[in-house]
């Protein structure tokens, strides 16, 4: 059951293992798909409940026009952009809003630039864009208050999204096992979506490749995109946590100051 009900892909890390035996603190740490459709009801749970300090928006500029974040008492917002609407474009094409874009564009774009492959997410870990926001992620998380949430989303809840929560889990020394199966919980949290996409797409006369390619865009994740990215940071860089060290900047330091915040 997704943790609010008017926000996609809702869900929370707490209650997964460190390797210590400690377990990541409940109610803290959210992770969802954008917020633009939530209701008064879940703004109140939000605000009363989870005592919301920040939101995290990893969403592009374009992906905001007409679906801001709304406003809730007591919360900061931080924008991250982790990519640009150009690297989705090819080098010849025209700047354009991709909200004027259908669906089978955006696939096809996509796929033109070679972003709908399993390195795609090493592109997002890697980009200057994502190298910077992946570290404020971490320095947003470093200075919250542990008894209040942090909020992260992208649009989806589910690429950039997945993909701080696997920095996060990897910092938190959660299992590499578990922090994949919280990756592909997405599937389940979305199957209604992943089905109404699937025969949109196939009533655009969208071959079963394509229909393929646009479920991987909007909805749905592949566990070898985050497996195949996990790979790469323990080839380059020693370990998950030896990115996030090498490359974000996150001390040893910080990161036994986070586990001391959020696992008890």
């Amino acid at each position: 059951m997704k943790l609010f009900k008017s926000i996609d892909n809702s869900r929370e890390l707490g209650g997964y293992t460190s390797s210590d035996g400690r377990k990541i603190r409940s109610g803290v740490l959210l992770r969802t798909a954008k917020l633009d459709a939530i209701s008064d009801e879940d703004i109140r749970i939000l605000r009363d409940k989870y005592r919301l300090q920040d939101i995290i928006d990893l969403r592009m500029e374009v992906e905001r026009i007409g679906a801001d974040d709304p406003e809730i008492d007591g919360a900061r917002y931080s924008h991250l952009d982790v990519l640009d609407f150009s690297d989705m474009m090819p080098e010849d094409a025209e700047q354009a809003d991709i909200n004027g874009f259908s669906l089978p564009e955006i696939v096809e774009l996509m796929t033109q630039t070679g972003m709908l492959t399993d390195k795609m997410y090493i592109g997002f870990l890697m980009n200057k864009k994502g190298l910077d926001a992946f570290s404020r992620f971490f320095r947003i998380l470093l200075e919250a208050d542990p008894e209040r949430a942090v909020l992260w989303h992208c649009t989806s809840g589910k690429d950039r999204t997945g993909l701080a929560a696997m920095l996060l889990l990897s910092a938190l020394e959660v299992d590499e096992e578990t922090t994949i199966s919280d990756f592909v919980l997405t599937n389940e949290f979305n199957a209604s979506r992943i089905e109404a996409t699937r025969k949109y797409l196939a009533a655009q006369g969208c071959s079963d490749e394509m229909i393929k390619k646009g479920l991987l865009v909007f909805d749905m994740v592949d566990e070898s995109f985050m497996r195949t990215a996990m790979n790469y940071l323990k080839k380059e860089f020693g370990s998950v946590k030896g990115y996030i060290t090498d490359t974000l900047n996150i001390t040893e330091d910080e990161i036994n100051s986070l586990k001391e915040k959020y696992l008890v």
